[in-house]
């Protein structure tokens, strides 16, 4: 048999490599003289285990590559498309790459048919007012209307996205309505694969980031706490900062914990970074 069988299907991976070693493993199987040999002739290599070396991460895919490997898996054209956005989506070397070629996947009607969770997920973290939406359900002060979330956000935010964001956090299972016709927040989980998550997360981070300097200018100074330290630090004191950080969030979590019915919402930002450059970690673009 020279192609996968049905449950290899490439829109049910967010790994293109792994994607191939099941699609072997599964040839193989099926028909025991195949072999990376086979493939490289069929898909027009000159090296004979090619397939092998881009499955074991030794090699890359370049458009023309892609388009040999996607005849010899006989691809139909939408999974060619998945497979090619798939390819430079793990391949990427840029956030911004990356991110183009995660959009062009949720495009994809047969992947999110598969997979709808992971498109709600990635709106989810598209927008900052998503996660205070989610905390605003349990408020006192909130009607179950989207108008009455409009209001309380700050900035501010129209009906139509307030009531498309419950929309989302019901879909996901973050909240859920009241028999009187409320909403109240509901335990829910989701996850995708760790590339993805990093993604989204970094996605969300950069929001942060624009929305602190927009609020900087328009809340007053009793409502905000804007402080920044520059230290200077030995190679081996990151990973202790980073931890007292994670405790103090801890803290923080417990401090509030039993506040659940919220008067407000309030974001709490730490950035830790470098602005020095690792000396041991050669500059982007310098020859290797």
């Amino acid at each position: 048999m020279n192609k996968a069988s049905a449950k290899i299907s490439v829109f049910h991976y967010q790994d293109y490599r792994k994607f191939l070693k099941d699609w072997y493993l599964d040839a193989k199987a099926s028909r025991g003289s195949f072999s990376f040999r086979t493939f490289s002739k069929k898909a027009g290599f000159q090296s004979t285990n090619f397939l092998k070396l881009v499955m074991d991460g030794n090699r890359n895919l370049t458009e023309e590559s892609v388009a040999k490997f996607a005849l010899a898996l006989k691809l139909n054209k939408q999974e060619q498309e998945f497979f090619r956005n798939l390819v430079f989506f793990n391949q990427a070397k840029t956030h911004e790459q990356k991110n183009l070629y995660y959009q062009r996947l949720l495009q994809s009607k047969k992947y999110s048919e598969l997979k709808p969770i992971e498109k709600n997920q990635y709106e989810y973290y598209s927008a900052w007012y998503h996660p205070v939406i989610r905390e605003l359900a349990a408020s006192k002060a909130f009607d179950g209307s989207a108008e009455s979330i409009a209001r309380q956000l700050f900035p501010e935010i129209t009906p139509a996205q307030a009531e498309r964001s419950l929309q989302l956090l019901e879909c996901l299972g973050f909240i859920e309505k009241t028999p009187q016709g409320n909403y109240r927040q509901a335990s829910s989980l989701i996850s995708t694969g760790a590339e993805v998550s990093s993604l989204v997360i970094f996605n969300y981070h950069k929001l942060l980031l624009s929305l602190c300097g927009e609020v900087l200018d328009r809340a007053a100074p009793s409502r905000r706490d804007i402080s920044t330290m520059t230290l200077g630090i030995a190679k081996g004191r990151l990973p202790q900062l980073k931890k007292k950080i994670q405790e103090f969030r801890q803290e923080i979590l417990k401090l509030v914990a039993d506040d659940d019915q919220p008067d407000e919402v309030v974001q709490l930002n730490i950035q830790l970074f470098p602005v020095t450059r690792d000396p041991e970690t050669p500059p982007e673009g310098a020859a290797k």
